[in-house]
């Protein structure tokens, strides 16, 4: 039996929240959460030295994107380093955390932007380096909402018996995807975006709740017409390469899709507050949220959504200025951060609200209890 249940509000008044999952009594929870980070710390000067740019370009560089993005420093991978490699690290420090073995994991998830062949699955190739000898292995892939799919599959196969210990990864090496020659102001404008990624992993572990603690909603979107606006590869000819690796560029039309994410994101969050307050009697629901996790895109950006939706700065974790923007591995890695620096307790039942978006363009949330 589902413990899914829709509060008796129609939701039909909210565009944004219609296909939204309420859930009365949590069925999965978070017991650990893992992270990677390579080494290799690259702050804005470096990568300005790394780029083929005119002059008077290259000279502003390092201050427009701080100034743009907020984003100073980003961890960049050893070459050779695959997004499995990543994944795997994550994924032994989030079993470990969790007091598991490798036996008591029966669903294996890779979630990521990146992937280390087309086929098989990534998650194959985890399986293998964490020496899984057999699992239900398999790839959930939306963009930058990759991570926060794949909590919901792994909530919706433990809310029907199809799994009991699932391990969510993911790993993400954006700098090889980040194109180094920008020709002009022009063709800065496409580029910016991915001198703002960074490389991580990350990893979390989701068993059975106890009807307290663990997910309680799960709203996620797509607005499949801006596809366009954010994508990789930029050619066709990306299969091309005689090595087999893929020939492609992290592609953003920062100043459209900014277009559209600032007004999406205030009416995303004028109709949950409208929700939150018919369903819940909240007048603010800001003032219930112990944490509030967005994705890593730019602090600058995180910063304008505090403002606009009138979230409490105080509780809104911010990590894109030191980790850049680590795609999938942004949200559980800064997650991560909350609990080991912020006071966030796993067990204790706070209140805290993961809040996504990614190309293709999809947004939305997850709401949790720790």
């Amino acid at each position: 039996m589902t413990d899914v249940l829709r509060k008796s509000v129609d939701l039909s008044k909210y565009p944004l929240l219609r296909n939204m999952q309420v859930i009365d009594n949590p069925v999965s929870k978070i017991v650990s959460i893992g992270g990677f980070l390579p080494e290799r710390v690259v702050d804005n000067e470096e990568l300005v030295d790394m780029i083929k740019a005119p002059h008077l370009l290259k000279r502003r560089l390092s201050s427009v994107i701080k100034r743009i993005t907020g984003v100073q420093t980003r961890r960049y991978s050893e070459k050779g380093t695959s997004p499995s490699d990543l994944a795997a690290a994550a994924g032994r420090q989030a079993l470990e955390k969790a007091g598991l073995e490798i036996t008591d994991i029966d669903t294996l998830i890779f979630s990521s932007t990146d992937m280390d062949t087309l086929e098989p699955a990534t998650a194959n190739i985890v399986q293998s380096k964490l020496g899984m000898a057999t699992v239900n292995a398999f790839d959930v892939s939306n963009a930058c909402n990759s991570f926060l799919q794949a909590i919901n599959v792994a909530n919706s196969l433990i809310c029907t018996g199809g799994a009991h210990n699932v391990l969510i990864t993911t790993g993400e090496i954006g700098s090889y995807v980040t194109n180094r020659e920008i020709k002009n102001k022009e063709d800065l404008r496409f580029k910016l975006g991915g001198l703002t990624l960074g490389d991580a992993g990350a990893a979390m572990v989701l068993q059975r709740a106890d009807g307290t603690s663990g997910v309680t909603e799960v709203n996620l979107l797509s607005m499949g017409e801006h596809w366009e606006l954010c994508h990789v590869p930029e050619t066709t000819d990306w299969r091309k390469r005689d090595d087999g690796s893929i020939h492609g560029w992290f592609y953003l039309d920062m100043p459209e899709l900014a277009k559209l994410v600032r007004p999406t994101t205030v009416n995303y969050f004028d109709q949950y507050k409208d929700y939150r307050k018919v369903s819940h009697d909240e007048d603010d629901f800001a003032e219930t949220v112990v944490r509030l996790i967005p994705h890593q895109i730019s602090s600058v950006l995180i910063d304008e959504m505090i403002v606009a939706t009138g979230c409490d700065p105080e509780r809104t974790s911010i990590s894109a200025d030191v980790w850049g923007n680590t795609a999938s591995a942004s949200i559980p890695l800064t997650l991560k951060r909350a609990v080991e620096e912020e006071g966030l307790v796993l067990g204790s039942g706070q209140d805290v609200m993961l809040y996504g978006a990614a190309s293709g363009y999809s947004l939305g949330h997850l709401r949790l209890r720790l």
